[in-house]
């Protein structure tokens, strides 16, 4: 119980402007991916891969990340595309995901990818989605009528999102005609009933994927699937004995903060692509 009010007491503490500067879903809201350097061309493979979308692929939360003079925070060894190629066919040519990515990056991070590409894998929209304001707005006090106000405005914009996430679902099915494409989740970050903030954002999180899935549903295509890596997550959220997400309560600006560490893209995001059957050979 210590352990609980300590670090509910922390997130309190974060701030408007701190945790909008780490974010939850998505990415650093100020580390943009269209500041990103245009990536290499990819090599046309037999078993090509690529990993498209924000913060979540790219792997901030599993730090190194690679040093290529962008700010998006790619993992070096543990992102969720390095683990799915590893234990699958497929080999990872690039992965071009970015922190603070949003719908409209997408597009960009198809410059370059070779048509011949036979598996994608993306996460995007929580940007979009705002869901780095409603943790700022609800840091302190999650009761509140500014917190409140925030997931109602939030709300409002996920009736946006769906064209937004099928736009970019369209982009990269036909810039990769020959790719099937896996849309996951955004898993819920905190174990139930560990604070009040943690429960508000599981709730806006939930109603996240309820669109995305949603729009993967409205393009009508087997070759565009959701992956919902719920199951896989579940009992891992921030407050359970072994955490799937990374959190430093002595640096609460950690860029990791908030985001799926090695176990949580290894045994979670991995883990739920080889049980929908995503990685298997074509």
């Amino acid at each position: 119980m210590t352990n609980q009010r300590n670090v509910v007491s922390f997130l309190s503490r974060l701030g408007a402007v701190s945790v909008l500067t780490v974010g939850l879903v998505g990415g650093v809201a100020t580390a943009p991916a269209l500041a990103q350097r245009p990536a290499p061309p990819t090599v046309a493979s037999a078993l090509g891969y690529v990993a498209l979308g924000d913060s979540f692929t790219a792997g901030q939360g599993a730090p190194p990340y690679v040093t290529d003079g962008t700010a998006c925070l790619r993992s070096k060894r543990a992102s969720y595309p390095t683990f799915a190629a590893f234990v699958s066919a497929y080999r990872l040519t690039s992965n071009r995901a970015c922190s603070g990515a949003s719908t409209a990056d997408v597009p960009a991070q198809l410059l370059g990818v070779s048509p011949g590409t036979t598996l994608v894998t993306l996460t995007v929209g929580g940007i979009d989605a705002g869901s780095n304001i409603v943790l700022a707005a609800c840091a302190s006090d999650p009761t509140n009528v500014v917190c409140l106000g925030a997931i109602d405005n939030s709300v409002a914009q996920l009736g946006l999102l769906a064209p937004k996430l099928v736009g970019a679902y369209t982009a990269v099915a036909t810039a990769l005609p020959q790719a099937k494409i896996a849309v996951l989740s955004y898993p819920r970050q905190f174990k139930p009933g560990f604070s009040p903030l943690g429960d508000v954002l599981n709730r806006a999180t939930d109603a996240l994927n309820t669109v995305i899935a949603g729009s993967v549903a409205a393009m009508a295509t087997p070759r565009i699937r959701f992956v919902d890596a719920s199951q896989e997550f579940a009992g891992h959220g921030i407050g359970s004995r072994v955490a799937y997400f990374a959190l430093d309560p002595l640096n609460p600006l950690a860029p990791a903060n908030f985001h799926p560490n090695a176990l949580g893209n290894s045994l979670g995001y991995t883990r739920a692509l080889a049980n929908d059957a995503v990685l298997r050979r074509p």
